[in-house]
């Protein structure tokens, strides 16, 4: 049976990671760019674990077998056709044992071109931990600081859509960082995926500086990489403000397909660390609609204060004012310099 390391396998041209783990285990911490094609589905593996336990490793293997032979047509089918798109398929598991080697042994009797991810998963993760800080090594951050609702990740945004080199790691973590920071988000990351997603970006981009947010050591349920969060703290510091009023409507475009029991949980968590009467009078205001008043209170009464300890920390190498994303975008790129231009950032 042919085996490869992932090491060997990301200086390939052209293959495609098949990962055979159940749906909830990919979903869970998944390979970026694999598809997954389970040999077990979630309740079957549920099954089959139980009966090893209670059973007998004998009756699991049976039991095992038999959900798999129902699904074999379809998973044929499957693989027939990413054949057809790449020049290697590459099967994982967790740990690269039975469930991939089951597959690699199976297509590859057929005459599929199909090699086994060695040491499955658990070898993928000690390669990306050890490899992220030195690919995270000599960037350069220039990080953007201000209060809620500035505009940061807009500008962030706007300056990536230009071609600038932008590390968003509230994007990767599936979180804006606050009470509200999972509103409209897809779904709860994982610190597993967080990381995967890092390395992708420092693997496939190789950049010589980044632009960043600020950001706290937690973002939502994921910590950042302590060699990320190094870096974020030692970078050039850039303060940004905008209006009141621009502020706004930055957060209520955040925020549109919120539904009002959402924002009702958000305010409710808040009850720990503010006077009972300043959350009262938040979910009155929510009960009229009020949502422009709400943003505005939460921003002046309870996180500028918050956010104002952070800042403090710091020393700014420059502040700007701006009205719209657009006015900010030009002036941090004035800011920058030509040194920092999108085509003097090749790795």
């Amino acid at each position: 049976m042919k085996t490869i390391s992932y090491e060997e396998l990301i200086k390939e041209r052209s293959y495609i990671l098949v990962d055979v783990r159940t749906p909830a285990e990919f979903q869970a911490e998944g390979i970026p760019g694999a598809i997954n094609i389970p040999l077990l589905l979630d309740d079957e593996r549920a099954i089959v674990g139980t009966a090893y336990k209670q059973e007998s490793p004998e009756i699991a293997k049976l039991l095992g077998i038999e959900s798999v032979s129902k699904r074999l047509p379809e998973i044929f089918k499957e693989i027939n056709k990413i054949s057809k798109q790449t020049k290697k398929i590459v099967f994982y598991c967790a740990r690269g044992g039975m469930r991939s080697g089951s597959m690699t042994a199976l297509f590859s009797s057929v005459g599929y071109r199909v090699v086994k991810l060695d040491g499955g998963y658990k070898n993928y993760r000690e390669f990306i931990t050890k490899e992220l800080p030195i690919l995270n090594e000599g960037v350069e951050y220039i990080i953007l600081h201000g209060k809620t609702g500035v505009g940061k990740t807009k500008l962030l945004n706007s300056l990536e859509s230009k071609g600038y080199s932008v590390l968003d790691l509230e994007k990767f973590a599936d979180h804006k960082g606050s009470f509200f920071g999972a509103l409209c988000e897809k779904r709860p990351q994982s610190q597993k995926r967080f990381e995967s997603l890092l390395y992708e970006f420092f693997k496939n981009n190789k950049p010589k500086y980044v632009i960043a947010e600020s950001e706290s050591k937690r973002i939502g349920n994921v910590y950042v990489p302590e060699c990320i969060f190094h870096s974020l703290l030692n970078g050039r510091h850039i303060f940004v403000d905008t209006p009141m009023s621009h502020r706004v409507n930055i957060v209520l475009g955040d925020y549109t397909n919120t539904t009002s029991l959402e924002i009702k949980e958000c305010i409710l968590r808040i009850k720990r660390y503010a006077p009972h009467s300043y959350v009262d009078e938040l979910l009155v205001l929510l009960e009229e609609g009020n949502l422009p008043l709400i943003s505005e209170k939460l921003m002046t009464s309870y996180y500028d204060a918050l956010y104002q300890k952070s800042i403090d920390k710091y020393e700014f190498r420059e502040e700007l004012f701006y009205e719209t994303i657009e006015e900010g975008t030009e002036k941090i790129i004035n800011l920058l310099g030509e040194k920092y231009s999108p085509e003097n950032n090749i790795g």
